[in-house]
Formats: structure tokens, sequence, C-alpha cells
């Protein structure tokens, strides 16, 4: 007979006692789970190789799920990857200003090898005829800073012009840091969307998004510093890990910014190897009418009085900056933000370190605005060369946008001209380019690309604190003539020290 098999495995198994067979297979489990581990990180790694730090946030808010009309405004973003108020901005430019626009901002193309069908193209900019061989590439590098709040709105405008200009600069030159904190509508979706297409396209961007908001109790300048200072944190981040240092900064607000306003104001700023470079910005104000310039809490003119929140003829006090700037030619002022400001990176690199910040209320300084303390820092560290450009207008809704930038009439039946928009020879001559808001492709005149021969800063400049002592989201202490550092009273503080020339 032949002897009875000993029991198998599975058989033995059958034997023991639940409870051991329950422990054997958490065991079995454990073991599995730690020899075949699935990556689960989505953390991105940049073309350098550098992994940036996790930036989610844990948090138990519910998110508000979108509307209809929100959805179908996604739908049609992922379908025609088109600016939604901009996208008239240079797409009818006379043919005068696309040739002169060229000309004027072939030095910042920073590829290899343009084709004879580029983004200049899509921007009414392009050519039948090659570059100049010394303006083919650059390898400068620009570190745009974005902060966001509740800004689904100007998203959209904000990408598809971002798309374009790095594709000009040249995607490798270009570095997006976006910090996004307390939104309640669904700008964080929206950025989630765009973080993905902006990757697609090569170019290199991080996007932290946050709950926080400014608390009952916080100061609104601390608060707003420790924002702009969380967009600049890959620019710290990179210099540390990488050894990666820019050669430009552009800090943007939620504005609906055109393609060329963007390329004015790196050119300005390179031109002139200036510290700070800033547009015009505008708000509609209910009583006049018609939109006026906005920021007059951080713009100082160059004799330290503040702008004001008027039209045209009126925002100036200085004489001869109230006649550049209705001519629209750049102006040296001591301080300025408006939307968009293009900065020297030199100083957040260099001691003494500046950063934005609030007032140091206890020794005595006014509690002014951070980008307004920022400009005086730049000044004091010897970068005070700050300069506005009157051709760029921005604006923070469709309404200002439409007003500011108008169609472009055919003026040949009005005033007999042979020409759209103005001579040659002279495009003031334009009734339209010498009016308050005039077409978005004004003619350039020789005085714009002119250098600004900059003066020392003034000895006091108007303040017109926020000491948070109240519920006031704006001024609430009386204003007074404060009086500068010694350094930004002299020659020194207008000296180049960061050559960021362009080669023309």
């Amino acid at each position: 007979m032949n002897k009875a098999q000993p029991p198998g495995l599975a058989q033995q198994l059958r034997r023991l006692p639940a409870p051991i067979l329950l422990a054997v297979g958490i065991f079995v489990g454990f073991i599995l789970s730690k020899v075949v581990s699935i990556p689960t990180s989505t953390t991105p790694i940049w073309r350098s190789g550098h992994t940036p730090a996790k930036s989610r946030v844990q948090s138990r808010h519910a998110f508000q799920a979108p509307t209809i009309d929100q959805r179908a405004r996604v739908l049609d973003l992922l379908t025609t990857l088109t600016p939604h108020y901009t996208k008239e901005c240079t797409r009818n430019a006379q043919p005068l200003y696309t040739a002169q626009a060229l000309e004027r901002y072939a030095p910042l193309v920073g590829h290899k090898t343009p084709s004879r069908t580029s983004w200049f193209d899509t921007l009414g900019l392009g050519t039948e005829q090659p570059l100049r061989r010394d303006a083919m590439y650059s390898e400068h590098k620009y570190f745009f800073a974005i902060n966001l709040y509740n800004s689904f709105d100007v998203i959209p405008d904000l990408f598809a012009t971002l798309f374009r200009v790095a594709a000009v600069l040249g995607y490798q030159n270009v570095f997006v840091s976006i910090y996004e904190n307390g939104s309640t509508d669904q700008t964080k979706a929206l950025l989630r969307i765009f973080d993905a297409l902006t990757r697609s396209v090569g170019m290199r961007v991080t996007i932290r998004t946050s709950m926080r908001t400014r608390g009952a109790f916080n100061h609104r300048i601390e608060y707003l510093a420790e924002v702009r200072n969380a967009a600049f944190v890959p620019l710290h981040e990179l210099r540390d890990a990488e050894n990666e240092y820019f050669d430009t900064i552009i800090f943007m607000n939620d504005i609906l910014p055109c393609v060329d306003d963007l390329l004015e104001l790196i050119y300005q700023s390179r031109t002139n190897n200036a510290g700070i470079t800033c547009a015009a910005d505008y708000m509609y104000h209910e009583e006049l009418g018609q939109p006026v310039f906005y920021d007059n809490w951080v713009a100082r003119d160059i004799n330290g009085t503040a702008l004001e929140n008027a039209p045209f003829e009126s925002i100036f006090h200085h004489p001869d900056s109230s006649s550049r700037f209705q001519k629209h030619l750049p102006i040296q002022v001591q301080s300025c933000w408006n939307g968009i400001a293009v900065l020297d990176p030199a100083p957040f690199y260099s001691p003494p370190h500046v950063r934005f910040r609030m007032a140091h209320i206890m020794d005595g300084e006014c509690s002014a605005s951070e980008c307004s303390l920022i400009c005086n820092d730049y000044w004091e560290a010897g970068y005070g060369r700050i300069l506005m450009v009157p051709r760029v207008k921005l604006a923070y809704d469709s309404k200002v946008w439409d007003i500011i930038h108008p169609q472009r009439r055919n003026l040949t039946a009005i005033r007999g001209y042979s020409k759209i928009g103005g001579l040659p020879d002279n495009p003031l001559t334009d009734p339209q380019d010498r009016s308050w808001f005039g077409p978005h492709d004004r003619l350039f005149i020789d005085e714009e690309s002119e250098p600004l021969d900059f003066a020392s800063g003034p000895d006091y400049v108007w303040c017109w604190g926020w000491d948070g002592a109240g519920d006031l989201d704006g001024p609430d202490v009386d204003p007074i003539w404060e009086m500068m550092p010694n350094r930004s009273r002299t020659d020194d503080a207008v000296q180049v020290r960061h050559h960021r020339e362009l080669i023309l």
C-alpha cells in the first residue's frame, strides 16, 4: 500500500487558528508593500534636475464647485489657448508699427534658430527678412514673479501673454513663479490647468497655492510683503541648489498685459540699466466717468511728490515729468510699481539683500507701502535708476482696458492723410497718437529709444502711511514729508552697477 502523503502547506495553514492566519496575512502584506513600492509622487523634475519643494496645502476647506459659465470658459480655453480680453492687442497693428516693433525688440530674441513663422507673427510682428545675426541668441535669464488672488478672470490673458513673451525671450531663458493664496473663486483650478499647459511647451514654472488670508489682526503691509516674498522663493532656491542666477526680474500683478507691453518694459529696463522700470496703470473713476491713474499710493515723481488719481494732464506735479508723460516718453521717478515692475535682481543677490518688508515704525520710518519701501531700499543700495514708461498702459478689468486701448480709426477721410496713423517722419502729427488714450499700436519716436540722464534722488518724499490702527485697507495716518537716507541723495545712487545692456 502507498504511504499517506504528508499534508501540503495549504492544508497545514487551514489547521491554524484564525487569529494566527490574520497575523500572517498582515505580515506578508507588509513585506510585499516594502518590496514592491509604486512611486506616487507628482512632484515635477525640472530640466536642470532639481526637485522643487512640495507646495501642496493640506486643508479641510471645501472648494466651491465651478459654475456652468466657468466650466464653459475652461473648455473654451483648452480648445483655443487664446487670451480672452487682450487678443486684439496687436492683431491689426498698422504696418509701420509692425516694422518698428520688429526692429526694436529683435535684440530680445532668445532662441538660436528663429523660424520664419514665430510668435512674432501672432503679435502682428512678422517679417520677411532674417534677423540680425548678433541678435539671434541671448543667454539673458528672466524670472517672472506673479501674485494672484481671485484672479480667474485674468489668468487666461496672463498665461497667453507669458507663452508668447517666453517664445520671444527663449523658453530656456524664462522661469515663472506664481504664488496664489486665499482665492475663493476657481483660481486654483485654473492654475492647475495652465501649470500643465506651461510645462507642455517646455517653460519652467512653479505654482504654489495656499488658503492663507490676511487675518483681522494682521498688519496689511507686513502681510503683503510676505505674500510678495513668497513669489521670490524659487529665485533663492535656484541660486542655492543650482547656482543659477537671473539677470532680470519681472513682477506682475493680476493685470491684463499685451505682449509688446512686457517687451517694451524689458527693452527700457535694459536700455537704461534701470533698477526698477514700471508701467502706468489705470482705474475707472465713477464721478469723472473715465479712467484715471491708479497707483498713487506708491508712485512719486523725482521731486518726491505723489502722483494724482487724475486724468492725463493732471497726474504729475513736476512740470518736466508731466510734459514727457503727455508725450508718452519714459520718465525718471523716485518710486513706482503700477501693475508691472521690471527689477534689476542684483540687490536681491548682494548685500544688503533687499526684500519686501513693512516699515521700521519703531525707528521712526514712515509706514509706506511695501512697494514704496523697496524703491527706497533700491536707492539706498545704489540702484536708484527708476523710471516709468507711459506708453505701457495697464488695466485690471476689461472695462478700463477697452477704454485705454481704443481701435485705430481711419483718419484718411477725416483729415486727408495719405497714411493711416501718422507720418513716418513725425508720428505725433496723428491726432489719435496725441490723444489721452491712443491706440495700442502708437508709433515710436526717437526720444523713446534714448537712455535717460538720471539725477540723484530728492531730499524728502511724500509719505501717506498705514499704521494699521483701524479697519481701513489704505493710508490711515496724516501724510508727512519724510527725509530720505543720505546715499539716495547723491549721484552714487544712480551709477550703473550691473550692466544689462542690449546687444545692438
